[in-house]
């Protein structure tokens, strides 16, 4: 990667992470959480709505899944113990996510264990995570529009001290 290309991502990054932060601060949403969905969203390929629809949903198919689990494993505390409830049903609810890769809209597999490592991150808060989530996903695709423009004001800079460089001559 040319170094203009990391800079702009690097200054959109920046933006957007300042952005994410004090706002998430400041509405009580969960930071890790979004910056947690804004890197599914890269690690989906990014490419607009369609990232964010690759990721999101499987974000959301994880969160579920820490739910789902949390509610097994309370009745089996008294049973197995607090630890042994919650090995067995994490064990269940990621021998789900692996078996819910056959359907597509929520095959990202990666993102959905992102998913639920949020709603952990986040003191297992279902709405607070999803909102957050969401959020940071939307950031994810905010940063890769602000680096696109980023780049087309770069490439207009340069083009300008072309010009100049040829006048100077």
């Amino acid at each position: 990667m040319d170094m203009k290309k990391l800079l702009a991502i690097g200054i959109s990054s920046g933006i957007i992470g300042f952005a994410w932060t004090v706002g998430s601060f400041m509405l009580g949403l969960s930071t890790v959480a979004g910056f947690i969905a804004w890197s599914s969203f890269f690690a989906a390929g990014g490419n607009g709505m369609k990232g964010v629809k690759k990721a999101l949903i499987a974000n959301f198919s994880g969160t579920c899944w820490g739910i789902a689990t949390s509610f097994l494993a309370t009745p089996l505390i008294p049973l197995i113990g607090e630890t042994g409830a919650i090995a067995a049903t994490n064990g269940l609810g990621s021998c789900g996510i692996i078996l819910q890769s056959k359907f597509s809209l929520v095959s990202f597999i990666p993102a959905a264990f992102l998913g639920w490592s949020a709603l952990i991150a986040s003191g297992m808060n279902f709405p607070i995570t999803i909102i957050s989530l969401a959020c940071g996903s939307f950031a994810g695709f905010a940063s890769e529009i602000l680096t696109d423009v980023i780049l087309k004001i770069m490439k207009y800079e340069s083009k300008e001290e072309m010009v100049i460089d040829k006048a100077a001559v």
